[in-house]
């Protein structure tokens, strides 16, 4: 047990809320494949539960609708896996249920069923459990606050116009010239042909675009990351699980006909008994998506609250260093012309 689990068991038999620490834990514990989680009411049991369970157990005496692509290679098929029946002295695979000599039809398609009934029901009773879970954990996530505030968009304007002015400099100065957007118009020509006839300016003048388009393109990705990660802990949230509650559904209807027919067949057929396991696992990859999604927003929601007083001070600083190197690139430029300052 790592000592934040149990400075958590420890907080938690004092009677403190830790309800979502809890689930956070629960969904990076199911990665293992342990299907007993979920009936966990507690933090304690919870860790107890993960601690004991074998990762490598034999694949063989799982729940088949729970495998994972990491499994072991020889598993494929739902005839593979043991199970046992109030009917059956010992655990055995459907394979050889279908192969019994000394057991009719009827019983074998009774146990049959029964089994892929356990499974199902087991199945879906946690998926239940799981999107519960995951709801609650988008609930307990703070919702919009004032203090995650995007970077100041005036100053996203200044440094694009900045940009703009400084590219006509270069490539294009009678454009600047001829509409009246400076009060000397003749400088921007001959800002333009001291580019050219002097090294160390034209670095100067092109650092300090670099730096402003630098400031530009962070203050659209963090902008971006700000309004993803507000907007995913809002009521469209609620709307999205909604919507993956229904398809989650559809795929366990689908996955249950895919069940029947399996049933049905082998009775009749007892030697088409095999059942590629990827064929019923839509659910699954259905859940593994919710789990990205929902592990997607607790991370941004983190880093957010570790380093978003890091990130606007990085931000300031980013503003006023390529603010100020512009205006020493243009007064730069102007006090050279003016004879103020030498090659």
């Amino acid at each position: 047990m790592k000592p934040g689990e149990e400075l958590m068991v420890l907080l938690e038999l004092n009677e403190y809320d830790i309800l979502k620490y809890k689930l956070k834990k629960q969904l990076e514990f199911e990665d293992s494949g342990n299907l007993e989680l979920y009936k966990q009411k507690n933090f304690a049991d919870l860790i107890v539960n993960h601690y004991s369970f074998d990762e490598n157990e034999d694949f063989l005496h799982r729940n088949p609708l729970n495998y994972q692509s990491d499994w072991d290679r020889s598993v494929v098929s739902i005839d593979q896996f043991l199970f046992t029946h109030p009917e059956m002295d010992e655990e055995m695979c459907f394979k050889d249920l279908l192969a019994l000599e000394d057991m009719n039809a009827i019983n074998k398609d009774r146990i049959l069923y029964d089994n892929l009934d356990n499974w199902e029901e087991e199945y879906r009773e946690a998926n239940v459990i799981k999107m519960e879970n995951l709801r609650e954990m988008m609930k307990l996530l703070p919702r919009r606050s004032s203090k995650y505030r995007k970077p100041g968009i005036a100053g996203l304007f200044i440094n694009i116009l900045l940009i703009f002015v400084g590219i006509m400099i270069y490539l294009n100065p009678e454009f600047i010239q001829s509409s009246s957007l400076v009060i000397v118009p003749e400088l921007v020509v001959d800002l333009n042909q001291l580019l050219y006839d002097t090294q160390w300016f034209s670095f100067l003048g092109l650092a300090s675009i670099l730096l402003l388009v630098l400031y530009v393109i962070l203050n659209n990705a963090f902008s971006r990351f700000s309004r993803d990660f507000r907007s995913e802990k809002n009521k469209y949230a609620e709307r999205t699980f909604d919507k993956w509650e229904k398809e989650m559904k559809k795929s366990q209807l689908k996955q249950s006909r895919i069940l029947n027919d399996y049933a049905d067949l082998v009775i009749k057929e007892p030697s088409k008994s095999f059942l590629k396991l990827k064929t019923l696992i839509g659910p699954e990859l259905l859940m593994n998506k919710f789990k990205a999604y929902v592990r997607r927003v607790e991370s941004r929601h983190d880093w957010m609250t570790k380093h978003y007083s890091i990130v606007m001070f990085c931000f300031r600083t980013l503003f006023i260093a390529s603010l100020f190197m512009f205006i020493i690139f243009m007064f730069a430029g102007f006090a050279f012309l003016r004879g103020w300052i030498g090659v």
